[in-house]
């Protein structure tokens, strides 16, 4: 018979694993003022003291982490309720084809991307001036995903790991309308403090704000389809890294200077839809979450 260990950490848990719907919204509450707040307020201050978001570093130290903190102390300190079922473990056995598909969907991505600016006619291959170096970097796409997710995991052990089976439990579509949402929020500051570097005008930095929010529920309905099949966050931090680092690094080597900032937004979006789509269609929206904790007796 197993035993589970009794830690208070994990008090508010109902008998069935289930944490009470006042604590749920309790902690959800308290997640959401700890990952705006604790992002937010570096944000602006490397932008008031001089500095610039779109420094990797700084992006890394300001706010990378920020989310998973917010998760941690949320489970630990204020529901409670502790780490069992929270995504860390990879389960590779039955979730490695879901981390083959997390690591070449940003190859997919970027070429619906590259064929879209073909059609409609803001980009044509005789554009195309890219080194081996480049090359070679691209063609690494799926080891870059999978080298790249622990810096990413910190934002999907929050939004996704803590943030979307607490929404609206249930309803799968919706919930991870509403994860994307905030999550597309919480970027708005980036564009006003050096994200995109120096020059970006307000209107390019107000539209941008706007394509976040797009991206941000495209993107959700991926990671919310890998979190609800593996119950693992690394699938979706392999992806997130694959959008950022494989499919927009990808097209900022492919395009130059050719497409804005807000046009390959756009692309973004054109590119990840059609695997959105596929989710839709083919019911796998996302929930409920495969639980792969050992059964109690």
């Amino acid at each position: 018979m197993n035993t589970p260990a009794t830690d208070e950490s994990t008090t508010c848990r109902r008998p069935d694993g289930r944490v009470p719907h006042d604590v749920r919204r309790h902690g959800v509450r308290w997640f959401l003022a700890i990952a705006f707040l604790g992002a937010w307020i570096p944000w602006i201050g490397v932008y008031l003291l001089g500095g610039s978001l779109d420094d990797p570093l700084t992006q890394l130290a300001s706010a990378a982490f920020v989310p998973a903190i917010a998760a941690c102390v949320v489970r630990r300190w204020i529901t409670r309720e502790g780490f069992v079922g929270s995504g860390l473990d990879l389960h590779w056995r039955s979730s490695w084809p879901y981390c083959v598909a997390a690591a070449t969907i940003p190859w997919g991505v970027l070429l619906i991307a590259v064929l879209t600016a073909i059609a409609l006619g803001w980009w044509t291959p005789s554009d195309l001036e890219m080194t081996t170096t480049t090359w070679a970097y691209l063609a690494a796409g799926p080891l870059i995903c999978v080298a790249s997710a622990p810096l990413f995991w910190g934002e999907e052990y929050g939004w996704t790991a803590y943030l979307r089976d607490r929404l609206v439990p249930g309803r799968p579509i919706a919930t991870t309308l509403l994860t994307g949402l905030i999550w597309g929020v919480w970027h708005w500051p980036l564009p006003w403090v050096g994200y995109f570097g120096g020059g970006t005008g307000a209107a390019e930095a107000f539209w941008s704000m706007l394509w976040w929010l797009p991206m941000s529920i495209l993107l959700e309905f991926l990671i919310g389809w890998l979190w609800s099949a593996t119950d693992s966050v690394w699938p979706g931090a392999m992806l997130h890294a694959g959008a950022n680092l494989v499919a927009s690094i990808g097209m900022l080597n492919v395009f130059g200077d050719a497409v804005g900032i807000n046009a390959a937004s756009l692309l973004l979006c054109a590119g990840l839809l059609p695997f959105v789509a596929v989710i839709l269609l083919t019911g796998h929206t996302g929930g409920p979450r495969v639980s792969r904790r050992p059964a109690r007796s």
